[in-house]
């Protein structure tokens, strides 16, 4: 488990330097839109600190600030890399190495998590499920928003086409690490079904969770409310 996390570190820290333009290339730019849904459904407040954990190169973070809500935001990621771009994105911004299965938070630190698209890198997903609920302040919510797999038939076979064969190719080719744009198939084939899904977060602490599917079910934002 502990190799396998630190395989997905080294990962991300060797296609961080494209890592802003194959996500946007590859989803048509329709991630953007993906993150700007999520932030509107965790009805942030003034006044309240989040988390932006597995932040990457910081876009999540960036997308909150331009709300114009006055909160105490942090970003929190283990791949150093990705969080160097996020800094020279966002500066002045506040950072921390973090792992999602040990957050370096004491309890009941945020009033918001928000983690996009890197739950399912999470090894442990239970562990790092009661970690957010660990850190959030009772009344609170997560959202991780993530991959998901559509319902339609004809859809998800034109994803699966595009997401198994065509975007390993391209992402291959632009990025020179194919195995990480295979590994992203792979990884959202491999995440929970939503009932097993369901129960671990509630198995977490959590008190509901509620599932918000995105583009034909592409995409999932789920919050999670203790």
């Amino acid at each position: 488990m502990e190799k396998k996390s630190k395989d997905i570190q080294q990962m991300f820290d060797d296609i961080a330097p494209k890592y802003d333009f194959l996500n946007r290339a590859l989803s048509f730019r329709t991630d953007v839109a993906w993150r700007k849904k999520a932030i509107r459904l965790m009805n942030v407040q003034d006044g309240q600190t989040v988390l932006d954990l597995a932040c990457g190169t910081a876009d999540m973070m960036i997308e909150l600030t331009k709300t114009g809500k006055n909160v105490t935001l942090i970003g929190g990621d283990f791949s150093h890399n990705m969080m160097k771009i996020g800094k020279q994105k966002m500066p002045g911004g506040i950072f921390s190495v973090s792992d999602a299965h040990c957050l370096p938070f004491k309890d009941k630190s945020f009033d918001r998590i928000m983690i996009a698209f890197g739950f399912r890198n999470v090894t442990d997903k239970a562990q790092g499920l009661r970690e957010m609920h660990r850190v959030l302040k009772d009344g609170g919510c997560a959202c991780i928003l993530e991959f998901s797999q559509p319902q339609n038939p004809f859809f998800a076979w034109v994803y699966r086409l595009y997401f198994t064969k065509i975007l390993p190719f391209i992402g291959g080719i632009i990025s020179g690490n194919r195995k990480a744009y295979e590994y992203l198939p792979e990884s959202v084939y491999k995440f929970p079904k939503r009932d097993a899904y369901r129960i671990m977060i509630l198995e977490a602490g959590f008190k509901e969770a509620e599932f918000n599917p995105f583009t034909f079910g592409i995409c999932d934002a789920t919050i999670c409310r203790k």
